[in-house]
Parts: structure tokens; C-alpha cells; sequence
């Protein structure tokens, strides 16, 4: 089918297929590269909450926690005094206001392997994260995607937790050492024994995966638009310079070769057409197809001139075959008896004349 397809059409196509290809295999590997660019975002905004929430752990153990024990009575527990506690009420109020922007819906836990509050229990997969972080000490991040029971597939990235502070063991240390308020509200069996400078959990963050690849996606296609409008207004730009640069001196140079074919050029005036006068602006070229004119011209020149050769040739031969013709009729009429004896009765008539002449 691409060989009975006319010059500007096959280019046409040929970029196309071209084009279907390379945004085929660019579209693939953009694809991973937004969701990649997709993901180091969302892991470094989960990374800079988790910071975030360090910081208020830090505040809260360095400037509220003094405070509100001042004040505590032995038998109230305030969770205000608790790092973990604070740290997640902020992020809840983040929580509500990102939600309400319509921005990335984040989750955020504590995963601790042995938790006072049991809520902050590690799951299976978390545990596995707690195991990675004291596995290998250079470990500093997580993130991936894993499956949650209530939110389906979700992006998570995950932060060691230790325990750096000695302030942090007065509750965690022994159950003797702890407030007897917080005893009496969480047990003893759990949140003791935690060691200092070594990881006892993880803080993580989710977002729903669905939002992680719909951003990607919106990237995808914003790319992906501008690119097809670059290739439509490439490909009108080339069609349009095509038809001028290349499709009419090709069509020009084939429309003389028909007429050298069928023998239309034979003399210099036959050049004098409009496919000869476009000829002569395509010699004028220096690129291909300029050599090519160069070279068709020449062959058109070195046709006409063996034309005009061969014509010369054959008026030549036209002469030299009607005189051989015409010394064969007169040699023909010569040998007749007719002509022999009107030889005779002229040389007789002669001789009779010259006797009359000749004196008495």
C-alpha cells in the first residue's frame, strides 16, 4: 500500500507511524518517570510531616510536658504530656485542612513495637519496616505500596523512631517509674523496657495510592496534550514546506522524464515549458535535489542533442538514398530497349544532320 501512495502522503504516514512509535515508547517511559517524579514527591512531603511531627514530639517533652506536670494531680492522666499523643492530634488538624483544600488525604501512625497505647500497635508490615530500620542503621527512609484492609492500596513512607531522649524512658523504663495515673489507664504489661538510641517503631504515612497515580496521570496528560499539539502543528509546518521543496521539483523532474519517454523533447524549443523552467530553479539548488537537476539536466540536454544527431544523421541518409534510388531509375531507364532505340534514332539523326552540313 506505501508504494501505490503518492510522495506527500507516504511522508505523511511515515511520520506518523514514526510518531505512534516514539510517543509509544516515550509515553512508556514518561509514564515511569512522572509516576517516579509522583512518588519522590509525595515521599518527601511525607517526610517533611513526619519531621514536622518530631518537632512538636520535641516540643512537647521540652515545653509543655514540664508545664502540665506541674500541675498534674497523681490521679489524672493528661496525654497532653505525651509526645506521641500531640504529635498525633496535629497531624489530625492538618489532616482536616488538607482535606478540606482537596489536597492528598494522609494518614499518619506511630507503628511501635511495644506501645503503651495499643492503638500504635505494629501490624505485620510494619513490623517488617521496624525490622528493616534496625537491620541496617544506614537505612534512613522507606516507601512503597502496600494493601490496607479499609483503604485498599495505599503509598507509604516510613522514618525510624528512637528514642533519644532520657526524658522519654521516665514513662517506658519501668512500670514503677511510671505515673500511676497513666497505670491505671493503659496497664502495666505494655510500653516498658523501651531502649535508648536504638529503633522501637516507625512513623509512617499513607496516602491512597489512587491519588498517587492520579497525579501522575494529569502530569501524563498534560505532556503527552502538548506533545500531540507540537507533532500536529510540526506536521501541518512540514506538509506545507514539503509540497514547494520537495513534492514539486520530484513531480517536475517526473513529468520530464514522460516527456523524454514518449519522445516529446527533440529540439531546444521543446525545453521551453513550464516543467523545464521549474527544472531550472531546482539546478539552482545546492542541496540533493539540486545535484540530482544538475544531473537530470544534463541527461535531458545530452538526449535532445542526440536527437537533433540523429535527425541530422537520418536527413543525411534520406538524401544519400534518393540519389542511389534515383541513379538506379536511371540506370533502369537506361537499359530499356525503349531508351536504346531512342539512343539510336538520336545518334542516326545526328548523323544525318552532319552529312547535310558537310559541303558539296
Amino acid at each position: 500500500m506505501l508504494s501505490r501512495l503518492k510522495l506527500a502522503p507516504k511522508f505523511t504516514l511515515i511520520l506518523l507511524l514514526v510518531f505512534v512509535i516514539g510517543s509509544s515508547v516515550g509515553g512508556l517511559v514518561l509514564s515511569k518517570t512522572l509516576q517516579y517524579q509522583v512518588e519522590r514527591q509525595v515521599t518527601a512531603e511525607g517526610v517533611m510531616l513526619m519531621e514536622s511531627m518530631r518537632a512538636v514530639r520535641r516540643y512537647t517533652d521540652q515545653q509543655v510536658r514540664p508545664i502540665l506536670e506541674a500541675h498534674e494531680r497523681a490521679d489524672v492522666f493528661w496525654p497532653e504530656t505525651i509526645p506521641a499523643y500531640s504529635s498525633r492530634r496535629v497531624f489530625e488538624l492538618l489532616s482536616e485542612t488538607a482535606r478540606s483544600e482537596g489536597e492528598f488525604d494522609y494518614s499518619y501512625k506511630e507503628a511501635v513495637l511495644n506501645p503503651t497505647n495499643p492503638n500504635d500497635l505494629v501490624d505485620d508490615f510494619e513490623a517488617v519496616l521496624v525490622e528493616d530500620f534496625l537491620a541496617d542503621a544506614a537505612v534512613e527512609e522507606l516507601a512503597g505500596y502496600r494493601e490496607l484492609p479499609e483503604q485498599g492500596l495505599v503509598f507509604y513512607s516510613a522514618l525510624p523512631i528512637i528514642i533519644k531522649n532520657v526524658s522519654c524512658l521516665e514513662c517506658h523504663s519501668t512500670p514503677e517509674a511510671a505515673p500511676p495515673a497513666m497505670l491505671a489507664q493503659y496497664g502495666r504489661e505494655n510500653g516498658f523496657n523501651w531502649p535508648l538510641n536504638t529503633v522501637i517503631g516507625a512513623q509512617v504515612v499513607y496516602i491512597p495510592a489512587e491519588e498517587v497515580f492520579l497525579s501522575a496521570r494529569r502530569s501524563f496528560s498534560s505532556v503527552m496534550g502538548l506533545l500531540f499539539v507540537v507533532f500536529a502543528i510540526a506536521l501541518v509546518c512540514l506538509n506545507t514546506l514539503l509540497k514547494p521543496l520537495v513534492v514539486q521539483p520530484v513531480q517536475s523532474l517526473a513529468k520530464i522524464s514522460e516527456k523524454l519517454a514518449a519522445n516529446d523533447l527533440q529540439t531546444a524549443q521543446d525545453l521551453d515549458t513550464a516543467e523545464t523552467r521549474k527544472l531550472a530553479n531546482v539546478v539552482n539548488r545546492r542541496d540533493e535535489l539540486g545535484q540530482l537537476g544538475q544531473v537530470f539536466q544534463k541527461m535531458v540536454n545530452e538526449v535532445i542533442a542526440r536527437q537533433q544527431r540523429l535527425q541530422q544523421q537520418i536527413r543525411e541518409l534520406k538524401i544519400e538514398i534518393n540519389q542511389t534510388r534515383k541513379a538506379k531509375d536511371v540506370k533502369e531507364i537506361v537499359e530499356t530497349d525503349y531508351f536504346k532505340n531512342l539512343q539510336n534514332k538520336a545518334k542516326d539523326i545526328r548523323t544525318r544532320n552532319a552529312d547535310r552540313e558537310e559541303p558539296s
